[in-house]
């Protein structure tokens, strides 16, 4: 049986997965080379203290701070910039069109991410970004 975590961070990924020309991958360490339509990364993250209601009636209320890494890699700073805004805009249309992710999640919350210009030695830079993305949810049991 797959825990209602791993369900939750299984329908974020797919979602991300509807995005065009983009590659994503779960957990992965960051390749050397950034596909030409850019990446995102999925990151399990960090998960809150659950909660249980009182009397212990119920299941037990969760919050799972996923992280999205996005990571465009481009030469020329516009279109670096541009391809980096785009994929962002994309992820939020995707995160906006089911922020129950089917049901599974009361809803989620996110913000701006953080976002740094990286230089690569003989190679065009790497613009990257971190978007953290707050899941609410009710489980079984604490161990979601």
């Amino acid at each position: 049986m797959i825990s209602k975590t791993e369900q939750i961070l299984y329908a974020l990924k797919s979602r991300m997965e509807a995005i065009s020309n983009v590659s994503v991958e779960r957990n992965s360490a960051v390749p050397e080379k950034i596909p030409t339509g850019g990446l995102i990364v999925l990151r399990d993250g960090n998960a809150d203290e659950p909660e249980q209601p009182l009397g212990g009636f119920g299941g037990v209320y969760c919050r799972q701070d996923a992280e999205i890494e996005i990571y465009v890699e481009n030469g020329d700073p516009t279109v670096r910039d541009v391809a980096f805004d785009d994929l962002l805009q994309q992820i939020g249309v995707v995160l906006e069109a089911d922020p129950t992710l089917g049901g599974l999640a009361f809803g989620l919350t996110y913000g701006r991410p953080e976002i740094d210009t990286e230089a690569v030695i003989g190679g065009p830079a790497i613009k990257a970004g971190t978007l953290i993305i707050a899941i609410e949810f009710e489980a079984d049991t604490p161990l979601g």
